[in-house]
């Protein structure tokens, strides 16, 4: 499969009502979509599925039965399987949603009811963590979800050699410009990533990836 990039802005535009969500990508059994939060949604709970809210764009309010967090461009928030919550916005803001796409066994496939002895919600902001990363290529774990790691790294140039990987990974551009060859075919034309692109690398292929200036992406796969 060819390597395709989205770009953020463009799925915003076909969100034409408040709460319509559109789905970008499916990595491994994560899935990725992008949705428009205005007003406010009802109260509801998930029984068998996590999800990770990170704000694209504007800011929203994402209340728990266990605590509320505001958040912001750049920040997200894990609510757990269980956990009865909603999210609200004065104005469209579109978010990021991350979750499970399917639902195995291994997930809470006996519909137990989990989530109501967690932790009020946890904002993290990858801006923050961006800044203070201090080793060059070396991903920073930020969240777990279902298995999955959403992780940060930056670096200037070339990028050691992504080899082949036995799981898919998303990688979302935050700054800079990045190309990505794979390695087989290296003198085709790269795909190139600016700020609030994506791509899919796909699982037992080895990739190239070069930056102009310093760039920070982050990463969404399976934690091994």
């Amino acid at each position: 499969m060819r390597l395709e990039k989205i770009r953020l802005q463009d799925v915003a535009q076909r969100l034409d009502r408040p709460f319509a969500m559109i789905d970008m990508a499916l990595v491994g059994d994560m899935l990725v979509g992008l949705y428009l939060c205005h007003g406010t949604l009802a109260w509801h709970r998930h029984l068998d599925q996590d999800e990770l809210f990170w704000v694209h764009r504007g800011t929203i309010l994402l209340e728990t039965e266990r605590g509320e967090v505001q958040l912001r461009p750049g920040e997200l928030s894990i609510v757990h399987k269980g956990l009865a919550h909603r999210s609200s916005s004065p104005f469209p803001s579109t978010v990021i949603l991350i979750r499970c796409g399917v639902m195995p066994e291994r997930k809470n496939g006996r519909r137990i009811l989990y989530g109501t002895t967690e932790s009020p919600p946890h904002r993290v902001s990858l801006n923050a963590v961006a800044q203070n990363l201090r080793v060059p290529f070396l991903p920073q774990t930020v969240a777990r979800l279902e298995g999955s790691v959403l992780q940060v790294m930056r670096g200037e140039g070339e990028w050691p050699l992504l080899e082949p990987y036995p799981h898919d990974a998303l990688l979302l551009a935050l700054e800079g410009t990045t190309m990505i060859y794979e390695a087989d075919t290296y003198r085709a034309t790269p795909l190139t990533l600016g700020p609030d692109e994506l791509t899919v690398l796909y699982r037992d292929r080895p990739y190239q990836m070069f930056t102009k200036g310093e760039a920070v992406l982050v990463r969404l796969t399976r934690e091994e």
